[in-house]
């Protein structure tokens, strides 16, 4: 063992070290990261107390655990501080090669970033970083997780700060211990019990002079209001530690009845009867999960609450971060694309008597006598019936587009008034079939066949069969609306 390492061995042989050690170690196992570490970890190490600490934490545990997982020590120097950001980098550097840890360091120009960026100064540096990050994991088959210092001191800021936002259970459950591929070993350990350790042990860390300023909204709960919870409870950092794990229980729970109501009611259409009848909460998390799964990003609680209060009117179209829009009629609501087109609109398939392959769709069109037995390879079929004599010059298949209306049992009928009487949602009225000759419509699946037939014309009954080979539930739902009187 170098001398380094009996230094931070004998550290955590102390008492305190012991229990810190021991709290630690249940946080790794009790969450997993036990298993994550060893397939690799990149740490990211700025020299100060709580990135040096997690180091001397990673190197005992490997010890004392015999595990031998990969450690890369990164260090980000952002440009910002000069001198003493090259004191930084240099610190680290000569720390993690005396514990004998791989160690490598970039140097960023954050502040012609952010200029660029127009984002803040701290938000760029921390883009900057996790970026570099990526980019070393992606380049390496060694290392899969990053592992960052942040503390019980950094959550108790960040839950603060959330909860001065009028942050959701989301904000409030604080800085998750994982993340995608990041892990936060010693998020229940505070800051004045990492510094106290090392100071007590003779341990050295770096010091950024910016942390003494209160210019940053953190840095001022940091230094001006935190303390003053002290004054309540000797040690805040836990009781809010103990509040967040609360909070992250009841938002389990939650998250686990929003996803069975999903599961057993959402399947590519929503009811707003079925959404309305949750709790309110339970409303907010349900949308909020629909949404992500649509658009690939959580909304913000002002889109949840417009939706919910839009939801009560049944009827409405929200358009939504990205290419989607939620579009509601008839209280059957659905996620579309925003330049939602049918690609079938325009195109005319002739049909001839026997088989009709529609294709781009999943139809076939069956005209005249069929063997029973032959559709027993189609999922949903429905049927028309027409006479002969009210063809002029042969059939043709499109889909429904607007205006479309044709006379029948002595009546002119708007396909959008019927269909809005069968109550079939607009986004799914594009893909009806409409069967026609030249002088306009002769039929629609579930509906009469056009006027014009001669009294005293005889001839045959010509049978229409629409065969569905893999309808959709939207599709199913669909034929059933057609078929409704």
């Amino acid at each position: 063992m170098c001398r380094h390492s009996k230094v931070i061995a004998d550290m955590f042989d102390t008492p305190s070290g012991r229990d810190i050690y021991d709290r630690v170690s249940r946080t790794v196992k009790n969450l997993g990261m036990d298993v994550l570490l060893d397939k690799g970890v990149l740490l990211g190490l700025s020299g100060g107390a709580d990135s040096i600490f997690l180091l001397c934490f990673l190197k005992e545990y490997q010890r004392r655990e015999n595990r031998e997982f990969p450690l890369l020590a990164v260090h980000v120097n952002h440009g910002i501080r000069g001198d003493e950001a090259d004191r930084d980098e240099q610190f680290s550097r000569q720390f993690a090669t005396a514990l004998n840890v791989e160690f490598c360091s970039y140097n960023i120009d954050v502040p012609k970033m952010s200029s660029e960026s127009g984002l803040g100064l701290e938000e760029t540096a921390r883009n900057a970083r996790y970026s570099i990050f990526g980019d070393l994991i992606e380049s390496r088959n060694d290392i899969s997780f990053i592992a960052v210092a942040h503390n019980a001191t950094d959550n108790a800021e960040t839950v603060i700060m959330n909860m001065l936002r009028g942050s959701g259970l989301n904000g409030m459950c604080g800085i998750k211990p994982i993340r995608d591929n990041i892990l936060r070993p010693i998020i229940k350990i505070s800051k004045s019990e990492i510094t106290a350790l090392l100071d007590e042990n003779g341990i050295s860390y770096v010091t950024d002079s910016t942390n003494a300023s209160v210019d940053y909204s953190r840095n001022y709960v940091r230094n001006e209001i935190l303390p003053l919870f002290e004054r309540l409870s000797s040690n805040p950092e836990a009781a809010i530690t103990r509040l967040t794990e609360n909070l992250k229980l009841d938002l389990d729970c939650l998250n686990q009845q929003a996803d069975d109501f999903i599961q057993r009611e959402c399947f590519d259409k929503i009811l707003t009867e079925k959404l309305s009848a949750l709790h309110p909460s339970l409303q907010a998390k349900v949308m909020s999960r629909l949404i992500y799964d649509n658009c690939g990003e959580y909304p913000e609680e002002k889109h949840i609450s417009a939706i919910l209060n839009l939801i009560k009117t049944d009827n409405f179209r929200y358009s939504l971060p990205g290419s989607k829009e939620l579009v509601c009629q008839r209280g059957i609501c659905a996620f579309v694309n925003k330049s939602h087109e049918n690609s079938l609109c325009g195109q005319i398939f002739s049909l001839l008597r026997g088989e009709n392959i529609i294709s781009g769709t999943n139809l076939t069109v069956f005209i005249g006598s069929i063997d029973k037995s032959s559709l027993n390879v189609y999922n949903f079929s429905i049927q028309a019936h027409i006479r002969s004599d009210i063809i002029d010059n042969g059939l043709t298949l499109r889909f429904k587009s607007d205006g479309d209306a044709y006379r029948y049992r002595g009546m002119t009928h708007k396909l959008k008034k019927v269909f809005n009487d069968r109550n079939i949602p607009p986004m799914e009225r594009d893909f009806i079939p409409v069967v026609c000759d030249q002088n306009g419509i002769v039929v629609v699946p579930g509906m009469s066949e056009r006027d014009g037939a001669k009294s005293d014309f005889s001839d045959e009954n010509i049978t229409l069969t629409f065969a569905y080979r893999e309808p959709d539930a939207g599709e199913t739902e669909l034929f059933s609306a057609l078929l409704r009187k």
